[in-house]
This record gives C-alpha cells, sequence and structure tokens, in this order.
C-alpha cells in the first residue's frame, strides 16, 4: 500500500556508481515530501573509500548498518580525529567539515547517512583541488607548479573511489575511540518494556549532536511504539528489518495507513501523530529513526489521556464519564508497548 510518506530505495537506482561502491540519495528531489532532512545509503565494497569531502549547508548522523571503517574529520583549528566505526555505531559530522570513509572491512560496508537539509550540498577534495591552478597549489604547498602536473584532476568529485595503495593495514584489534562517535546498538536502551527496546541517540548520551538525533528502535513481536508526535522535530525512518504497520494522522483530518519493510524510508513532519506497529508474530522488527533536533520532544497518547479528567475525555467521546473509570490514568507516556496489553515498563 503506498502512501505519500513511504519511499522505497529498490525503486531507484544509485545516482553515484563508482570504482569502490554506490551511493543512493533519497532528498527533495525525487521524495517531495522532505523538509529539512534527507537520506543517503552509502554502500562500500571492499577497499572502498567515501572521498573527503564536506556538507556546506548540512550536518551528517550516519548509522553503520555493517561491516566497519575508518572515519578521518578535519575540523577548525587544525583538529584532526580518526577513528574506527563498526555495526551499530553512529558518527556526527558538523556542516562544513571535512570527513572521508573508508572500508576497513574484508567484505561490504553499508551506511544509514541522515542530514538536517532537503538538499544537502556537497564538495569533494578532488574536485575543489581540481578547480585550482598549479601555480596556486604549487605556492600553497611550497613546491614547483610542475609538481602537480602529475595529477589527474578534474572539477568534477570522484565521490567514492577504490584505495590504490596495495599494502591493507588492519584494525581488526583496534577499536579507536573519538567524541564524534558514539555505540547506539550497544548503549543500553532508556525504554525497555515487553513490547521492545528504544536506545536514544540524542544530546543528553551524545553531546557533540547538534542539529540531528538517532534513535535505534526495536519492536518485538507485535509490539508497538504507542501513537505519539515530536513537537520540535521532523522524523526520517529507515527500516532495517521486519516489516510494520504505520498511521499518521495529519492536519486537514487526514488519514494514511500503510505498511513498509527493508528499506523503506518513512518521512513524518513534526506534530504529525503517528504509530508503529511490527506486523510478525515470529520475528523482532527494526528501525534507524532519525530526527532533526539534537533534544527531539516526545508526547505520547497514553501520557496525554491521563492528564484530562474523566469528563472532558467522554465529552470527545460520547459516552459516559464513569466508562472511562477503568481506563488507568498514566502521568507519563509508556513508549512502547506489548499486543494484549503487557507493555508495561522494564
Amino acid at each position: 500500500m503506498g502512501s505519500i510518506h513511504t519511499f522505497n530505495l529498490k525503486t531507484i537506482k544509485p545516482q553515484a556508481v563508482c570504482n569502490g561502491g554506490t551511493r543512493t540519495m533519497v532528498y527533495k528531489n525525487n521524495f517531495s515530501i522532505l523538509k529539512d532532512m534527507a537520506f543517503y545509503l552509502l554502500e562500500l565494497d571492499q577497499e572502498g573509500v567515501r572521498e573527503p569531502h564536506w556538507h556546506p549547508n548540512a550536518a551528517e548522523l550516519s548509522y553503520c548498518l555493517s561491516g566497519s571503517a575508518l572515519v578521518t574529520i578535519f575540523s577548525p583549528g587544525a583538529r584532526h580525529d580518526t577513528f574506527t566505526v563498526k555495526e551499530g555505531d553512529i558518527v556526527y559530522v558538523p556542516r562544513g567539515y571535512l570527513h572521508h570513509i573508508e572500508n576497513i572491512n574484508q567484505g561490504e560496508t553499508k551506511f544509514a547517512i541522515a542530514f538536517n537539509h532537503e538538499m544537502p550540498e556537497d564538495i569533494g577534495l578532488s574536485g575543489s583541488t581540481g578547480s585550482i591552478s598549479n601555480n596556486i597549489l604549487g605556492v600553497t604547498f611550497g613546491v614547483e607548479s610542475e609538481y602537480f602536473e602529475n595529477f589527474k584532476k578534474s572539477n568534477h568529485d570522484l565521490i567514492i573511489t577504490s584505495k590504490s595503495n596495495l599494502k591493507n593495514t588492519t584494525f581488526t584489534n583496534q577499536q579507536i575511540p573519538n567524541y564524534h562517535k558514539f555505540n547506539l546498538k550497544a548503549f543500553p536502551p532508556e525504554v525497555q518494556t515487553k513490547g521492545g527496546m528504544i536506545s536514544l541517540g540524542n544530546a543528553d548520551s551524545f553531546e557533540i549532536l547538534k542539529g540531528l538525533a538517532c534513535y535505534l528502535l526495536t519492536l518485538k513481536p507485535k509490539g508497538i511504539r504507542e501513537p505519539h508526535w515530536h513537537p520540535n522535530a521532523a522524523e526520517l525512518d529507515y527500516v532495517i528489518k521486519g516489516r510494520a504497520r504505520m498511521t499518521i494522522f495529519s492536519p486537514g483530518d487526514n488519514v494514511d495507513t500503510f505498511e513498509v519493510g527493508v528499506n523503506d524510508i518513512v518521512f513524518i513532519p513534526p506534530g504529525y501523530f503517528h504509530y508503529i506497529e511490527n506486523l510478525n508474530s515470529n520475528e523482532d522488527m527494526q528501525f534507524a529513526v532519525f530526527f532533526n533536533d539534537e533534544r527531539p520532544e516526545d508526547i505520547g497518547i497514553s501520557g496525554a489521556f491521563g492528564v484530562y479528567s474523566n469528563e472532558v475525555l467522554a465529552s470527545l467521546f460520547k459516552v459516559e464519564s464513569k466508562v472511562l473509570d477503568s481506563l488507568p490514568k498514566y502521568q507519563e507516556d509508556r513508549f512502547v508497548v506489548a499486543a494484549g496489553g503487557g507493555g508495561g515498563g522494564g
């Protein structure tokens, strides 16, 4: 069942197919509902390298879906940060900071990447260098301009390339920490119930974040992320595994109910009411949930009902107030519940 809020990555070909990997972009040009967010799927082959680059108009938050990589970030003040990333890590790169991603896995390495702009701009080290004359480069580096005649220069970025150096560096037993990364998958979930769990990669747990956050949502069989909304943030979901049913209720009394599966993307504007339900009775479902705020706010229907008197609620739903006497008055949201009412706090 289609929806204006969903986009399936399988419906498009990667916009960048290079010797070293592919990049598939979901942005305003092909998913028109997007606003202040975009999504890239980066797949690096063995020895593949996402060239050093920066985004002039957007910060970047990536989630490592599989494999392992070496990341280097060059920041204002000549700060160098080089560190390893593995499955379950998230990496934050502020707007305009130079960074690269290098596959150090024996097979493919894959990243889900979110931006806080619907049309993220991209400038690479190869194209930017290619736009400058050999004379200027020579003066900059303190060498003769003829030195750069050996370079195959172009003002078109490579985007992805494959390492030409045949010498392999092994990082298998070397996990390099850094304040730009956070192990979301290994972090104890802040929400854990019979229905599932949520690990929160926001500025409270990952202090460097600004303008982006990422939650790892796991719903157990028949688990439900309770109906809720985010007052201050748009939400962009990437389905890692499983199948889910969702409903989005938006201004104008619009009800949109649909199903999503692996490689589907869902965009929900700020403040839109929605829920997520694991349709599988035997397997977990998992989403990487990105937001365009470092501290996304959350209001759920369970806590909302607990705020108001039975008389007010009865007037809304046209029942006698005593009918609501048996409805629990939760003073805070339940977040994740289990089918059959067994979703109490864990």
